[in-house]
């Protein structure tokens, strides 16, 4: 055995202390008790296995005998995490941005979490024992649309009222088909920002199996489509959870404002929604490395975990 190796095994039987291996079914029970984010999902996680042959350990911790929480991992790191994506190279092939981790651990415990993480959220910070969430680095994660919106608020309304006058419809994305969607998105993300979405080959691959979790609107002008955004969702009992990947806009409707109509309205919904079903809403527009971004969100504390062990 060369160090190298030796040196991943003894990572590995260290980072496993604390917790045992469990089923995939029963860290999909915990996923959909306790809360988790899109890229944990039991099925994304299965996808990524099928598709890209990265396989998911799934590992639970436990108080008196009974599971409080569960983690699934590639290697020594938690799966899905960013950069745990780039080792495998996924995230050359799929864009998922920058996934937010939702970890499945039970409300009112604490799990000392020692797989390697660098996008936890401090929503979770009494969840998760050994991370450290430094106050520099943080998520941009959607405030309650419209009533925490500081500026804009009447504005808003004022833009979805002209964009209904004129003859304007919010249609629903999963109403669209895969291949629609593929090619709306394609072509008004080039509008937009000049050039093709990021690993748009695998699209219509990505989108096929994962159409279930889009959510959001498109905007559409006699159903000439003006905005779109790839959103992914996931539900659990206690948390609505969704990832803002992309969007595209027409820019010769530029008037209509699009882009932040749609940014509005989509937040809009998944805000009311939250409140109708008593559950938490974590929206995420990942890192927050762009100044729009703090019109719609509050920087979130994110958290790093499990760098400290070799």
């Amino acid at each position: 055995m060369g160090l190298g190796t030796a040196i991943q095994s003894i990572s590995m039987r260290l980072r496993g202390l604390n917790c045992r291996l469990i089923s995939q079914e029963e860290y999909a029970r915990q996923y959909q008790l306790n809360g988790g984010s899109f890229i944990l999902h039991p099925e994304v996680l299965d996808f990524l296995h099928q598709s890209h042959g990265v396989r998911a350990e799934y590992r639970g911790y436990f108080k008196d005998g009974r599971c409080i929480g569960a983690i699934a991992t590639w290697g020594t790191f938690i799966a899905g995490e960013r950069y745990a994506l780039r080792a495998h190279k996924i995230s050359d092939r799929i864009d998922f941005g920058c996934p937010v981790l939702y970890l499945p651990i039970a409300s009112t415990r604490r799990c000392w979490v020692l797989f390697r993480a660098r996008f936890l959220l401090n929503l979770q910070s009494s969840q998760i024992g050994g991370a450290f969430f430094p106050a520099s680095k943080t998520m941009s994660i959607l405030k309650s649309i419209p009533d925490d919106l500081l500026s804009g608020k009447k504005e808003f309304k004022m833009k979805e009222r002209k964009f209904n006058d004129r003859g304007g419809e919010a249609r629903d994305i999963g109403q669209l088909s895969v291949d629609d969607v593929v090619t709306v998105y394609t072509d008004l993300f080039r509008q937009r920002w000049g050039r093709k979405p990021h690993a748009v080959g695998s699209l219509k691959e990505t989108l096929a199996a994962l159409h279930k979790f889009l959510f959001g609107k498109v905007l559409m002008i006699n159903d000439k489509p003006i905005a779109i955004q790839i959103n992914y969702r996931a539900d659990t009992a206690p948390l609505i959870c969704i990832d803002y990947i992309n969007g595209g806009v027409d820019k010769s409707a530029h008037a209509l404002s699009p882009g932040s109509l749609l940014s509005y309205i989509n937040g809009k919904v998944a805000c009311e929604e939250a409140r109708a079903r008593g559950r938490q809403l974590v929206y995420s527009y990942g890192k927050s490395d762009m100044d729009y971004k703090d019109q719609w969100c509050n920087r979130v504390g994110r958290g790093f975990s499990g760098f400290w062990l070799p």
